[in-house]
């Protein structure tokens, strides 16, 4: 819908432009008010073009620098071996969760989904942990990413770099550690 929109507006405007550029050049003399006319049709297809093509171009612009925080999370599947997880994990069976996550993994290895949940019902310091949490720092989600490095952490391994500068720029950023606050410096009274 948008594109169309962005098409159909850009075509108008585009028309608007060319009829008031020929009638300036026919009838520079009494195309005055034609003129003015034209200007201002094309004034409102800027603006129209404008409310089409803003989320477009601001989507592009800002994808690089908050791409890694926000737009990897995962969307809730509808299929039945994830549902199943859900309601296992739900009822506090964790055991049958982590392993239908297992099964939902290997079915679909490129959605994050399944890895996610089954890092969250691994028992700490098991092997299925571990292969949950290598699988999750392959995805582009930074919060979900250091979930995961921080298990890996704990079982010895150290998976960087990710793919994702935005995610490691988030992963070197919990590495530092915070400074002290300087003392306050005594300062004798003015004379």
């Amino acid at each position: 819908m948008w594109f169309l929109l962005r098409i159909i507006f850009a075509a108008l405007m585009y028309l608007a432009f060319k009829e008031a550029r020929m009638n300036a050049q026919i009838n520079p003399m009494y195309g005055d008010l034609s003129n003015a006319f034209w200007v201002a049709v094309v004034v409102v297809l800027a603006f129209a073009n404008g409310i089409v093509w803003a989320p477009y171009l601001a989507e592009k612009m800002s994808d690089p620098l908050t791409g890694g925080t926000i737009d990897a999370e995962f969307k809730q599947d509808k299929g039945l071996i994830l549902k199943a997880a859900r309601w296992f994990q739900m009822r506090g069976q964790h055991a049958l969760a982590r392993w239908f996550c297992f099964v939902e993994a290997v079915r679909r290895p490129w959605l994050p989904a399944a890895y996610v949940m089954g890092l969250e019902n691994a028992k700490p310091g098991s092997w299925l942990e571990k292969v949950y949490a290598t699988e999750v720092f392959k995805f582009n989600n930074a919060q979900n990413c250091l979930k995961a490095f921080e298990t890996l952490k704990r079982h010895g391994i150290d998976p960087r770099p990710h793919a994702n500068p935005g995610v490691n720029l988030v992963l070197i950023s919990q590495e530092r550690e915070i400074k002290e606050r300087p003392a306050n410096l005594e300062v004798p009274a003015a004379p």
